[in-house]
């Protein structure tokens, strides 16, 4: 039985059914720290979505899930830790900035990556939310928010930067 890659997660991509998943995630309120049951509760994630949007007829999801994970998990999460995972599915994405911060009382500290990501089809910016607590050995990646200039994205970020700059143990 043939094993499946992320090459085979880019060949079957449908960048349409993944743009109406990245839209819909932008409906979620999030949550500092997304938790656990912040996202069972709004269970849209990056990696899933690009999977359902890969999904075909002869593949399925659960077995394209477990072969990419298996044979390029460690691709996967380096390119959504660098801001690159989508760059790297669709010639239609481009990571435009990236930040990163981290704030917690407990060591080690939970990280935030803030991605902006332009879309040219449809003209707009998303920003994607990468959570990791290695800690608790929990991390989530989604899109919180579309927004239609490149500034208003950078705004809502540093907006969001000051939310979690109020938490005390916040480290710069």
């Amino acid at each position: 039985m043939k094993k499946y890659s992320f090459d085979d997660l880019v060949e079957n991509f449908d960048l349409n059914k993944f743009i109406k998943y990245l839209d819909k995630q932008c409906k979620n309120k999030i949550s500092y720290p997304p938790t656990p049951s912040f996202i069972r509760k709004n269970p849209q994630d990056i990696y899933r979505d690009l999977i359902k949007s890969s999904t075909t007829k002869k593949i399925s999801y659960k077995k394209l899930e477990e072969d990419v994970v298996e044979n390029s998990g460690d691709f996967m999460d380096q390119a959504m830790e660098n801001g690159n995972l989508l760059d790297h599915v669709h010639s239609n994405f481009k990571l435009e900035k990236n930040y990163l911060f981290a704030y917690g009382d407990k060591e080690p500290t939970p990280w935030y990556f803030y991605f902006i990501i332009s879309s040219k089809i449809n003209k707009c910016f998303y920003i994607i939310l990468f959570f990791q607590d290695i800690e608790e050995g929990f991390q989530v990646a989604y899109c919180i928010k579309k927004v239609k200039s490149k500034n208003l994205a950078i705004k809502f970020v540093k907006e969001e930067q000051k939310k979690l700059e109020k938490n005390k143990f916040y480290i710069k």
